[in-house]
């Protein structure tokens, strides 16, 4: 893998081209954690000056960068060959020697460094022959590249060679001689070309969307609305909550696109709510989009496919690309403005030139007249100039084949590079004299790996038993980075020191002490076995100790995993500020009937934490009760999914119950709720994977 990488913020120029290397055969949970050291630091790439002239003096030193690149590569790639062609002996795990043909099986970079790879124009896809003119479609009729048949051809016999003489180099958008991979033994160069979640869809198609987006919501007057909302989203684990609208925001990095993908379906949703009769065709539209986008974004990110995963993402797509001409009139390109302008001029001097003397009865229906014929002819001319035929949305066609190929998408991620560059790049940086710094980074992290291989290898052995010095344990003890696993339990933390008996709850909560008393009498008979209900009497019941919490833990398996663990922190703080901002207390799901209820929600509904409490029964040495106090929403149209935006409605009702009690253990972990106004909110199930799988 590759990716250049700024080594200087504020000052200067700097910057490195580092390339990494590691085993395609480790589990990609593995290679890619930056403590397993399995991703290592290979080469540094020479930099190239920037070249913006298009002068015979930059051409011939494109072709000269050109060729030291391919010339660098060949040294890089020289000690992999013969093994590659003949294979090498080496030990496997049961004993046993085996020939093993060690290959090169990926190259993960974005696409610009593809292009330089490759020997491509930039417009061009690296792994099929599309034209550029029909990027924007979701053919799959293409044939995949063959680098060894360019390369056999030069520019003087391609045309004699071949029998169509319509296929030239330029069509084709190569160089030739410029691909690096060609010549490598048992390697097809289009299959080393992995989908980039980050540079493709984060980085790109999302960008472009979100132009599209705001270009819609300018024409429809919805912007305010926009922003009002994606200002009040409210928090969820691993999602940064945004202070700004997002105009005000200047630039975008990959997380923050990422988390955008989790929440715009469920924004626009709202910003479009109650269209005007001429608005409900658009609106339709485009939310079918974006919401066609955004799901099979979610299900790019599987870890795990079947047949019938891979044909969702199929059908995906296809509606995306037929929902995405409701966006067209804002894909205009700078060409397309001028001729807009070229237009409306000459329009208005004809009018100028034939213009009679009107009445003034006659005037604003004239006028008006004449604004429909410009607009007319302006949208006109938008959709004859533009088009969707750029590279990023065409690199989404391979995604599926790819997966039926490789497996799945995010283990060829770009984003662990990005990891690497600051440990193994930016920290050698920092530390040598940035003279002869390429040198120095490279030395300075091949002492730090063997350092850490070598700590790595004496952890193991402890962990098998081996008898090691007094010394080398404790260095291990104070350096190791492994941890014990946490207890897979649910914690209640953060008590509260003004709260120690029913009328202190019933004070801070702003509830009656009869609706507390009646609440946890009427769970004690619907969930505890008679011999051990809470007492019914309101003396005894009020004088019971009680301890109130401010957070849960809830630890939940993650997706598609069988032994790594999240852990949603439920907030419930009150009246109080929660880190010297606002009160925080969380939306969370509660299992509150079986799957047949509540419909797409599967008997789980989302409430409103307002209390953690444990209360202790003293007739019994261990009866202590860990409660949380709720208060549900109900889900409108029987929890069905919208046929507009596929998402869920909920609503506060008036005569809703103000507060429930229920054990931590119905608590199923935080839940995303986007307000919508007039006590209802729409439940963001596209937040993380796990919601996306569940609620649909």
């Amino acid at each position: 893998m590759s990716d250049q990488t700024h080594l200087t913020n504020f000052s200067g120029d700097k910057k490195a081209w580092p390339v990494y290397i590691t085993l395609g055969n480790l589990p990609s949970g593995r290679r890619n954690s930056p403590a397993s050291m399995a991703v290592l630091l290979l080469a540094l790439l020479p930099i190239p000056p920037k070249l913006s002239k298009p002068s015979k003096a930059d051409v011939h030193q494109r072709q000269i960068n050109a060729d030291t690149l391919r010339d660098v590569f060949e040294l890089i790639f020289a000690p992999l060959q013969d093994p590659a062609r003949d294979g090498v002996p080496m030990d496997c795990a049961d004993g046993k020697v085996q020939t093993c043909f060690p290959i090169l099986a990926a190259w993960i970079a974005d696409h610009m460094e593809n292009v330089a790879f490759h020997g491509i124009k930039s417009n061009v896809c690296p792994t099929c022959e599309v034209p550029t003119r029909e990027l924007g479609s979701n053919r799959k009729v293409y044939p995949v590249r063959d680098y060894a048949r360019y390369h056999h051809y030069d520019n003087e016999n391609w045309l004699a060679e071949t029998d169509d003489n319509d296929i030239t180099p330029q069509s084709l958008g190569i160089r030739l001689g410029h691909n690096v991979f060609y010549e490598l033994n048992r390697v097809s160069p289009p299959d080393l070309h992995k989908p980039d979640m980050l540079h493709t869809v984060y980085l790109g198609l999302f960008k472009h969307l979100m132009d599209w987006i705001q270009g819609f919501l300018k024409k429809h007057g919805r912007l305010e609305a926009f922003d009002e909302v994606w200002k009040a989203l409210p928090p969820y684990p691993g999602f940064l909550v945004p202070k700004k609208a997002y105009r005000e925001v200047t630039q975008w990095q990959g997380k923050e696109m990422r988390n955008l993908g989790r929440c715009i379906l469920g924004i626009l949703a709202v910003a479009l709510r109650q269209p005007r009769s001429a608005q409900l065709i658009p609106f339709k539209r485009a939310l079918g989009c974006v919401r066609a986008l955004v799901n099979f974004n979610m299900m790019a990110q599987y870890r795990s496919h079947t047949a019938e995963t891979i044909t969702y993402m199929e059908d995906y797509l296809q509606t995306f690309h037929k929902k995405k001409d409701i966006f067209l009139e804002f894909r205009v390109s700078k060409r397309t403005r001028t001729k807009i302008d070229e237009q409306r001029r000459e329009l208005r001097h004809d009018r100028a030139t034939t213009r009679e003397r009107i009445a003034p009865s006659k005037r604003r229906r004239i006028r008006d007249a004449e604004k429909e014929e410009e607009s007319e002819r302006r949208m006109d001319l938008i959709y004859g100039e533009s088009h969707f035929n750029f590279i990023k949305i065409h690199l989404l066609s391979h995604f599926c084949d790819h997966i039926r190929r490789f497996g799945n998408i995010p283990m060829y991620s770009t984003e662990f590079s990005e990891l690497a560059h600051k440990t193994q790049i930016k920290d050698g940086w920092r530390q040598s004299n940035k003279n002869d710094a390429s040198r120095q980074i490279v030395q300075s992290y091949s002492r730090q790996h063997g350092i850490r291989m070598r700590l790595l290898n004496l952890e193991t052995l402890r962990r098998c038993g081996a008898d090691l010095s007094p010394d080398v344990a404790e260095y291990l003890d104070r350096t190791s980075t492994t941890t014990e696993p946490d207890p897979r339990r649910r914690m209640l933390k953060g008590r509260r020191d003004d709260v120690s008996n029913m009328a202190n709850l019933s004070r801070v909560l702003g509830v009656s002490i009869q609706i507390v008393c009646h609440e946890l009498i009427r769970y004690s008979r619907h969930n505890l076995p008679p011999e051990r209900r809470l007492p019914e009497d309101p003396e005894i019941l009020e004088s019971l100790p009680i301890e109130l919490l401010t957070q849960l833990e809830i630890p939940l398996l993650a997706f598609q995993e069988t032994e790594i663990y999240d852990v949603h922190r439920a907030r419930c703080t009150g009246a109080l500020q929660f880190r010297n901002h606002g009160s925080r207390n969380d939306w969370v799901w509660v299992r509150a009937g079986t799957e047949e209820m509540y419909g797409a929600l599967r008997g789980r509904l989302p409430a409103r934490l307002i209390a953690l409490f444990k209360i202790r029964d003293y007739r019994y040495a261990d009866a202590v009760r860990r409660l949380a106090g709720i208060q549900f929403v109900s889900a409108v149209n029987s929890g069905r999914l919208s046929d507009v935006h596929g998402l869920v409605t909920v609503q506060m009702k008036e005569d809703a119950r103000v507060f429930t009690v229920v054990d931590i253990g119905t608590i199923l972990g935080l839940a995303h709720l986007i307000p919508e106004g007039d006590r209802r909110w729409i439940i963001n199930s596209r937040i993380d994977l796990r919601t996306f799988n569940e609620v649909y």
